[in-house]
């Protein structure tokens, strides 16, 4: 066989495969989606006013999505995020005096818990199955730190699945500020109703106690969808 004809073959096979894939991944028009996306946070050092730092592991995350495409290019998509990440901090403490004087540090270690309720326009740069993309987003991040602010309190409650318990619960230091993100990625509309989404996302989050607005770096792989 000549070379010349192996390659027309590998050309034509290569083209039924593209069409197939096209033909099976389907139309991308209006249409509502929801999915899940696996999230993973890389670690990051933030500084806040008064000397006190906290350092953040990279670890893992989730999120509910559910949005609405206008056209093959363009869609609004809603998100609930979630992660738990580890952390290590050192706490300046000070005295009540006033003016307050620094005492000294104390190293903690525990578990920061957020949640971002959040609202993001995705713009697709081609119309078929497979296109690159990116993202821009606002929302609301609300942390606990786990950090007590509080002794800890033997309570009571009526529990609707095991009836009537007792336990200890104890206050903890909890923030909120306003969220913005930017990101870009590659969509794949793999078959008529499902697509996978792969990505960057850079999200800042205005604490009003930090040295500044802190970055955090996601990497985020979801599923959705399509109808």
């Amino acid at each position: 066989m000549k070379i010349s004809s192996l390659y027309g073959l590998i050309l034509a096979a290569g083209g039924l495969c593209i069409g197939s894939v096209a033909n099976a991944a389907g139309e991308r028009g209006p249409g509502w989606e929801f999915g899940a996306d696996l999230i993973y946070q890389l670690s990051k050092d933030i500084d806040f006013n008064g000397g006190s730092k906290a350092s953040l592991d990279d670890d893992l995350g989730i999120a509910l999505a559910f949005g609405y495409r206008f056209s093959d290019k363009l869609e609004l998509q809603f998100y609930l995020d979630w992660n738990d990440v580890d952390y290590n901090a050192s706490l300046v403490t000070f005295s009540n005096t006033t003016p307050a004087v620094p005492l000294g540090t104390v190293d903690v270690r525990g578990t920061v818990e957020t949640f971002a309720p959040r609202a993001a326009v995705n713009y697709n740069f081609l119309e078929g199955p497979i296109t690159p993309y990116i993202t821009a987003g606002l929302g609301w991040a609300f942390i606990d730190t786990n950090i007590p602010t509080g002794r800890p309190q033997n309570v009571c409650w009526w529990d609707p699945w095991w009836g009537y318990v007792c336990g200890t619960v104890q206050d903890t230091k909890s923030i909120d500020g306003f969220l913005y993100d930017l990101g870009l990625g590659v969509r794949w509309d793999f078959s008529p109703g499902l697509s996978m989404r792969a990505g960057y996302e850079r999200h800042w989050i205005d604490l009003s106690q930090a040295d500044g607005t802190p970055g955090l770096d996601q990497f985020r792989l979801g599923i959705v969808y399509r109808y």
